[in-house]
């Protein structure tokens, strides 16, 4: 499995803070030659020799390529590793590199095993990792303050990754349903009705592309569903309308809004592993295509929901999405009319939007991109019926 550059960026940069870089060879304390961040043997197998000496640059590459190498392959063996963000990967090889990739399932690593273990299956058990870093700040039975500092900083990175809890609630009566299908292909056990306005609690929310469905994952009752999302709204995060300043976008914050009509949950998802890069090409055409969203939304005048957003390499290809996907790039929204005819509002929007236009009604959704400086027009233009773009 090929490393996420981002995990490696992330975990690259914690483990040079903590270990400190040498660029001259020195003796380490069992009088071991050692270099860069704890460099014994050079990724060509040579060992460090005293007298070497290396440049900051290429200590990080040394670093990259044992942790490529060494470290995440034995980390892929913990259940879940796959379907944790940058963020967390970055703060458990820090943790690896301190006391060894094969910490999973190890004697003295218990308490921190069952969080990896538990939390892969109930995400609500994720929020203990920092209480488990804690335990591990001792050297020779004695609390050291580095340690205690390092475990602070791995469990706030760790953090940045908690989507917290969720309310949604339909909007009509709906099902909880045990596959993406239609409900009338399930048994009585393989669905469970929901009426409108009755609120569930989602710990974690899962895209399924191309799709109108999405798995919402329960915090109570536990468990994981299907559901339609045209039939749900996001009902403990609504916020005034508001026109951002894009320098200001709290990408945590699902809501927070991207546009005046469009917020940081509907464009990730409800997924913090989805969070653009600062200053990033992909937050700029992600502020591009919401600024349009919002041109459309109040020319169709009414309210439009979102079933897919931005998602990055290599979530994208993790749920299924197609290779280059216009929804990588930022420059894609999946789309529908909440209450209204999706025939209709696709007929609308093909006469009016010039970028990638994609006709999903069988599946519950118009998909509309950016590319070749795409945007919306309130003047109807004639064109071709749109074929299915990506």
């Amino acid at each position: 499995m090929t490393a996420d550059p981002r995990t490696l960026e992330l975990a690259t940069e914690l483990i040079e803070r903590f270990e400190g870089v040498e660029l001259e060879a020195y003796l380490d304390p069992i009088g071991i030659p050692t270099i860069c961040a704890g460099v014994t043997v050079y990724p060509n197998g040579q060992p460090v020799r005293m007298g070497d000496i290396c440049s900051a640059q290429v200590c990080s590459g040394y670093l990259r390529h044992l942790l490529t190498e060494q470290y995440i392959p034995s980390l892929e063996r913990i259940p879940g590793w796959r379907n944790l963000g940058a963020d967390r990967q970055a703060a458990l090889l820090s943790f690896a590199w301190n006391l060894g990739p094969g910490f999973y399932n190890a004697p003295g690593f218990e308490t921190i095993t069952a969080v990896l273990r538990d939390g892969a299956v109930d995400p609500a058990i994720y929020r203990r990792m920092g209480d488990a870093l804690k335990l591990y700040v001792k050297a020779g039975g004695k609390t050291l303050p580095g340690l205690v500092e390092r475990r602070k900083r791995e469990a706030e990175i760790w953090n940045r990754e908690e989507n917290g809890v969720t309310q949604f609630t339909p909007l009509q009566d709906t099902l909880l349903k045990v596959a993406p299908i239609d409900g009338r292909y399930l048994s009585d056990l393989g669905k469970t009705p929901i009426s409108a306005g009755q609120t569930v609690r989602v710990a974690k929310v899962e895209e399924i592309p191309g799709d109108s469905h999405a798995w919402f994952t329960l915090e109570k009752p536990k468990g994981r569903w299907a559901v339609y999302l045209p039939h749900w709204r996001a009902s403990n995060l609504q916020s005034a309308p508001a026109a951002p300043q894009v320098e200001k976008i709290d990408w945590s914050d699902f809501s927070a809004h991207v546009g005046q009509y469009i917020t940081v949950g509907e464009v990730l998802q409800y997924d913090t592993r989805r969070r653009p890069q600062r200053g990033s090409a992909a937050e700029k055409e992600i502020v591009n295509i919401c600024r349009e969203f919002d041109k459309i939304r109040v020319a169709w005048k009414g309210p439009i929901g979102i079933t897919s957003g931005y998602r990055p390499e290599p979530i994208n290809s993790q749920v299924g999405g197609v290779p280059n996907s216009y929804h990588t790039k930022g420059m894609a929204l999946d789309i529908y009319p909440i209450s209204e005819s999706l025939e209709k509002f696709y007929l609308w929007l093909a006469k009016r939007w010039s970028g990638g236009l994609g006709d999903g009604r069988n599946r519950g959704f118009v998909h509309i991109d950016t590319r070749n400086g795409g945007k919306f027009s309130s003047t109807p233009d004639a064109r071709p019926a749109a074929t299915w773009l990506y």
